[in-house]
């Protein structure tokens, strides 16, 4: 065991030494966005000292409230990707009182079986994954997008009663998220029945994306002048501008400690329960964590029928952060042998949301804004301005395909490669999801 815990200890300096975190500071990207096309672009525009502060109080409420929510979406995403099961490879059973080795199957992927190590067995392994995020509620990142309105001035608490006031900006937000995760995995055996383990996750996150904002420009159609524009003739007015974003941090994300106890072990079946801590030790700053600690309970069942190994695992999952609702959680699949050192695997994973008080918003509602023509004769029109293109939900669950094959080259060695891939829109997703790992076994 002596070597072990040394290769171990070296194995876990080496990705920690890896994972000193960037200084990006992602969680400013989106607030750097909203102030430079709201703000900033506006009061450098001819629109100076008339009309180029009127988007202020938009920019500030993007910054307040909409950078938080996008940021909390995309660092939960990343932090709580499902790790691999803590037991793969050749496991042992002790109903006889000594130790007998079981390779009918190599195990499951995301899911767990009832079965532990043994005592004094040893895992380690690595994956790696990739996340293109491409998808939130089925919309594509791409195409998010928002709409800011005019502040009230002069103020009479209904928006249209000045012709600027009917002025919008439309921001496509064209966002790119892709993440890659190299994850250190390792499993010991305590005693017969019971495992401990650990995952060390390193993360690549990187935000890309040219924004594009367009002033709906009322008072240019109505007057041939625009009062909010980009450029410095109203006359001729530039109402489209860009503002391009290309950051990425690299960090440690949070580190996971997992214990797994077996209860029962028969020819009926197996039973066992896993508890999962997620350790705050990602930086929030670079959607490396939630800056909160996670924690899931499962309740594990499985049997051993020949070569088929079903199971169903139960969990609830604690999430602390803000915006990130409690889990309900539910991975039923199987693992069959095809051939000697081969085993294909397929689960089914659903994440129901528990509260809907923790639902992520972007810009929900709509906002009216009265249209008063020229002609006093003609009533007045009312536009509903949808703020948004974001389906709002009240829970986003999400729930999932793994498909994928373990191979064993030799007793020791152990090949993993896996897809998930979404069976729902709920949530911010990958189309596909590629894992490939390697396990060692002591």
């Amino acid at each position: 065991m002596h070597k072990k815990a040394i290769l171990l200890s070296l194995l876990v300096l080496g990705v920690l030494f890896l994972a000193r975190p960037a200084s990006a500071q992602l969680d400013q990207v989106f607030t750097r966005i909203f102030n430079d096309i709201l703000d900033t672009k506006f009061r450098l525009s001819g629109s100076l000292g008339l009309h180029g502060t009127h988007f202020q109080e938009a920019a500030q409420n993007a910054s307040a409230q909409l950078s938080p929510a996008l940021n909390s979406l995309i660092a939960s995403n990343i932090s709580s990707f499902p790790l691999s099961a803590t037991v793969a490879g050749a496991t042992f059973d002790f109903s006889s009182g000594k130790p007998v080795m079981i390779k009918e199957s190599l195990g499951p992927i995301f899911a767990e079986n009832a079965r532990t190590l043994g005592q004094g067995k040893f895992n380690v392994g690595f994956n790696y994954t990739y996340l293109g995020l491409e998808k939130f509620r089925g919309l594509r990142t791409k195409d998010i997008r928002f709409t800011f309105t005019h502040i009230d001035f002069p103020k009479t608490g209904v928006l249209g009663d000045n012709p600027n006031e009917s002025d919008l900006v439309n921001l496509n937000l064209d966002l790119n998220v892709n993440a890659n995760l190299f994850v250190l995995l390792a499993t010991y055996g305590i005693t017969n029945n019971l495992d401990i383990g650990f995952a060390i996750p390193l993360a690549n996150i990187s935000l890309r994306g040219n924004s594009k904002a367009t002033v709906e420009s009322f008072t240019f159609a109505r007057d041939d002048t625009a009062r909010h524009q980009f450029g410095n003739d109203p006359i001729r007015p530039e109402l489209t501008t860009f503002s391009n974003y290309n950051e990425s941090a690299t960090g440690l994300s949070d580190i996971a400690l997992r214990l797994k106890y077996s209860f029962l072990r028969s020819a009926e079946i197996d039973l066992a329960a896993l508890l999962d801590l997620r350790l705050p030790t990602g930086d929030k700053k670079d959607f490396l964590g939630t800056g909160k600690m996670n924690a899931r309970f499962s309740w594990i069942m499985s049997k051993k029928i020949g070569d088929f190994l079903p199971h169903l695992n139960l969990g609830y999952e604690r999430r602390g952060a803000d915006r990130d609702s409690d889990e309900f959680e539910l991975i039923a699949g199987f693992d069959q042998k095809i051939v000697s050192g081969v085993t294909f695997a397929a689960e089914f994973l659903g994440e129901f949301d528990v509260n809907r008080d923790e639902k992520i918003e972007l810009l929900p509602g709509e906002t009216a804004i009265i249209v008063r023509p020229r002609n006093a004769a003609i009533p007045p029109l009312v536009r509903q301005i949808d703020l948004s293109n974001v389906p709002e939900r009240d829970r986003d669950n999400a729930m999932s395909a793994a498909l994928g094959f373990r191979v064993a080259p030799s007793e020791r060695l152990l090949l993993l490669g896996n897809v998930l891939v979404p069976l729902n829109d709920g949530g911010l997703r990958s189309n596909v999801a590629p894992t490939l790992g390697v396990t060692i076994s002591f």
